[in-house]
């Protein structure tokens, strides 16, 4: 009898052996299929941010979204389109198109302005949706705006981490984006901001909710 016992005691063990390495190898094969599928989106997502690169110009507007609490936050505050959660101006410099935008916190040590390829702008792992937008700009605006924005990166502005519109020596993400587009366009863009506000500040959305700004591109990691 003791040895029946035995023999049943080693078979149940031999079963949940076998079981929890299927599980184990189950669980495996999920998350290499997993990795499979987001490398393959997050490779669909560059070969797309790609084919915008190829179209943008000096002076177009570049949002973006991401998926970390600071993102989050950061899109909580727009007006009405809550899908992007940074931006940046689009500079054309010999051949290669550079992204200059205001950050702050830990991504951004220095608070200054910061200047990166397109490239890197939409490498973040945590970014998944990128757009482009276009203002009217002639020849003459769009120089007025390379100035500024050069001026702005090579004079170090700072990040305004109070979001104090009023002040020029600090500036936010649309901010900068804002106030360089105004002076280009001689202060017209102010028509775009909310009259009924208390407290002036523009938001990501606002740059891209207008009549003025079009579309250029967009992606997403589907």
């Amino acid at each position: 009898m003791k040895e029946v016992q035995r023999a049943r005691i080693r078979s149940n063990k031999g079963r949940t052996h076998f079981t929890f390495r299927g599980i184990r190898l189950g669980g495996c094969l999920f998350l290499f299929c997993m990795l499979a599928c987001n490398t393959s989106k997050r490779s669909n997502l560059e070969e797309e941010i790609k084919r915008i690169q190829a179209l943008v110009k000096s002076g177009d507007v570049i949002v973006r979204n991401g998926n970390d609490e600071v993102s989050n936050a950061a899109r909580s505050f727009n007006r009405k389109d809550k899908t992007y959660s940074h931006c940046g101006l689009v500079q054309v410099e010999q051949d290669t198109v550079f992204v200059y935008h205001a950050l702050g916190g830990s991504y951004n040590p220095s608070q200054k302005l910061l200047r990166q390829t397109m490239k890197d702008f939409c490498s973040d792992e945590d970014i998944d949706k990128v757009a482009v937008f276009r203002y009217p700009l002639d020849d003459k605006e769009s120089a007025v705006l390379s100035s500024w924005t050069q001026h702005q990166y090579r004079n170090g502005l700072a990040f305004d981490l109070f979001f104090n519109f009023q002040t020029d020596d600090k500036m936010y993400c649309s901010e900068f984006v804002f106030k360089g587009l105004n002076a280009a366009k001689g202060g017209a863009l102010k028509k775009i901001l909310p009259e009924n506000e208390k407290a002036m500040y523009v938001t990501i959305d606002d740059l891209y909710l207008n009549d003025w700004a079009k579309k250029i591109g967009s992606a997403k990691l589907d």
